[in-house]
């Protein structure tokens, strides 16, 4: 296993004079103060509070993220992206308003790499990400640069001297957990580790797990409630013109979409609240993911890597898994197993499972179950806050990185061996 480090793209002092610059910028404030609330939104500066990390959902696997007032996003792809606000509060046009300064993608499939590029483009915000989806960034920004939906559209053309800049983190066709590079983006505010793992994948059914029985019931009157064809979410809002622009990702069809990536946080002061995200898991058992045919050797390594992080106080991970027809939850789980969070946020809720949008309480049920049928006692579950469509978008989940509740001494020797 190798380590490197993977330095900012910007100085701190530039980070200092972009916050400046934007601190007069009402468009900036107002989506600030509606993803993160008003009480964390300076309302003259639209800074963000510095001593706490919020996160607020925007669908799927994707956050808004405050870590002590350095604003990122983790993903950047949106299951209903409104035209205006309607069902669900979330516009592109909020993202790019938001000035994030990092976009951190998971891996490059559309339902977490679309609109990357054109909020890279638009903001100047620098994209983390595996090197096959870095190819997939710059690929989408030539498409938009001489798209005409795009280019004719007051407020979403390109500025003449735009680019987008991503940075590598790990290489193509790496070895899952062989890479553990060192984030230097957000210091000294936050150390950043990231490594690739598995993309979920099916694999025969595990006689020692066995799957969650979950099932939909489908009430016998719905057909004669609902002719086939009877749309049951409303249409999005406002004129599609927008939503007729390809923000897309051509990372979807490519050969290294399923190449995904595992990121761990830890804020370097109070008491080191650390944060792990990851919006796929993999078969560690097998030792397989999608795109990785690999042997239980991988898996045991990224067990190990993930045992050895920094303690997790929060996992923000996916609670969807194209395994779960097979083998349930099984794979978050043992992620979990490995991690030891002491607190749960799902991610990858409105796409990739089932009845999508409308799933969200199925899995919690699902996950739920899948934990004691894996003999998991409850003293050791997690803090589980769960999250649901529409009603939890644009909602913030604060912590305080002062609060001694994340403070654990061992800490401190797992900080230095992976952020010094």
């Amino acid at each position: 296993m190798k380590k490197r480090y993977l330095a900012a793209s910007v100085l701190a002092w530039c980070c200092t004079a972009l916050m400046s610059a934007h601190a007069a910028d009402p468009a900036m404030i107002k989506a600030r103060q509606k993803y993160f609330g008003k009480e964390n939104v300076d309302p003259a500066t639209g800074e963000l509070p510095k001593d706490k990390v919020v996160f607020s959902w925007l669908s799927n696997s994707s956050f808004a993220t405050s870590i002590e007032g350095r604003l990122i996003y983790l993903d950047t792809y949106v299951t209903r992206l409104e035209v205006q606000p309607g069902r669900t509060p979330v516009v592109v046009q909020d993202l790019v308003d938001m000035k994030p300064e990092a976009i951190f993608l998971g891996h490059g499939h559309s339902d977490h790499a679309d609109n990357a590029a054109f909020i890279a483009a638009k903001t100047g915000a620098t994209i983390y990400a595996t090197e096959e989806t870095c190819g997939a960034m710059q690929d989408d920004f030539k498409r938009m640069r001489t798209d005409p939906l795009v280019q004719n559209d007051a407020r979403a053309r390109f500025a003449a001297d735009a680019q987008v800049r991503c940075r590598n983190v790990t290489s193509t066709d790496s070895t899952p957990g062989t890479e553990v590079i060192r984030i230097t983006a957000l210091e000294p505010a936050a150390c950043v580790v990231a490594f690739r793992h598995l993309h979920s994948v099916a694999v025969p059914p595990d006689p020692d797990f066995p799957p969650t029985p979950v099932r939909i019931i489908v009430d016998p009157r719905d057909a004669a409630l609902f002719p086939a064809g009877t749309s049951l979410t409303p249409p999005r809002s406002g004129t599609p013109a927008a939503g007729q622009m390809n923000l897309g990702t051509s990372g979807n069809s490519g050969p290294g979409g399923a190449a995904a990536l595992f990121f761990h946080f830890v804020v370097r002061d109070g008491s080191n609240f650390t944060f792990a995200w990851h919006n796929s898991a993999g078969a560690l058992k097998e030792g397989r993911g999608s795109g990785w045919n690999g042997t239980p050797e991988d898996g045991r390594r990224l067990v190990d890597l993930m045992s050895s992080l920094p303690y997790t106080d929060v996992q923000m991970g996916t609670a969807s898994s194209g395994n779960f027809n097979n083998n349930g939850l099984r794979d978050l789980i043992m992620y979990q197993d490995a991690l030891k969070p002491k607190v749960y946020i799902p991610n990858h809720i409105t796409s990739g499972t089932a009845t999508r949008e409308a799933s969200s309480m199925s899995v919690y049920a699902g996950y739920l179950k899948q934990l004691e049928l894996m003999g998991r006692p409850r003293t050791e579950w997690p803090d589980i806050r769960w999250i649901v469509d529409p009603m939890d978008y644009a909602v913030p989940i604060s912590f305080k990185t002062t609060d001694k509740a994340w403070e654990d001494p061992r800490k401190a020797e797992r900080i230095r061996s992976f952020c010094n």
